[in-house]
């Protein structure tokens, strides 16, 4: 999910994410020497602590160096091609996201885990499809649901997401007159593609922002 602003996207995203998991796990970039641009759902007090992350944005790149250590203490020597690579990338996952899935990932119906202001960190991760979709694929099969969202110019590696959105608002105290278009959906899903959306249309998202602007 991304947008122009960044508060919109923050609290769409939440919104939507609330939608499909009542207590969404909600992991936070941002910069250590810096106060946040705008209040996202942490600082209004939206996320309870125990499922609030702070993660400055040195703790938030890929630990290739660590995956490659931890993965031989963990696998077996017999141990399928496909079952190492799905834990090599997990495994290659910044530690706090990783500590979020543990969590979470036990829960009977899969918990949504939004990872906010990956704009800040795009730097250190692939930008191709087949390398976005690696990502994405970890955190699924470690049973979550990720919902990334990012804030100015999105790049192609967005399309590796199952479901892709642009958020066009261009400040959150004029959410209603914003819209949401999806770029990318499953064949089959009930969300229309490409057409823009009307925020104030949308239940999930109009009904929980409506209650807190």
């Amino acid at each position: 999910m991304y947008g122009p602003s960044r508060a919109a996207v923050l609290r769409v995203a939440f919104a939507l994410a609330r939608a499909n998991d009542p207590n969404p796990m909600w992991v936070d970039i941002r910069d250590r020497s810096h106060t946040p641009e705008v209040p996202g759902p942490g600082e209004l007090g939206w996320v309870p602590a125990d499922h609030l992350l702070h993660v400055p944005v040195s703790e938030a790149e890929p630990e290739d160096g660590v995956a490659n250590v931890a993965l031989w203490s963990v696998v077996r020597s017999d141990e399928p091609g496909p079952a190492i690579d799905e834990l090599t990338e997990f495994l290659r996952l910044p530690s706090p996201v990783q500590d979020a899935v543990s969590r979470v990932g036990a829960a009977p119906a899969r918990p949504a885990l939004v990872v906010a202001n990956s704009d800040l960190v795009r730097a250190h991760y692939p930008r191709d499809l087949a390398g976005v979709r690696r990502i994405v694929d970890a955190m699924l099969r470690s049973g979550v649901l990720p919902i990334v969202t990012s804030v100015g110019p999105p790049g192609d590696g967005r399309m590796a997401f199952d479901f892709v959105f642009d958020v066009r608002a261009t400040e959150f105290a004029r959410w209603k007159d914003g819209n949401m278009v999806c770029e990318k959906a499953p064949t089959g899903t009930q969300v229309p593609v490409n057409e823009p959306m009307p925020l104030r249309s949308i239940p999930s998202v109009a009904d929980y922002l409506e209650a807190r602007t």
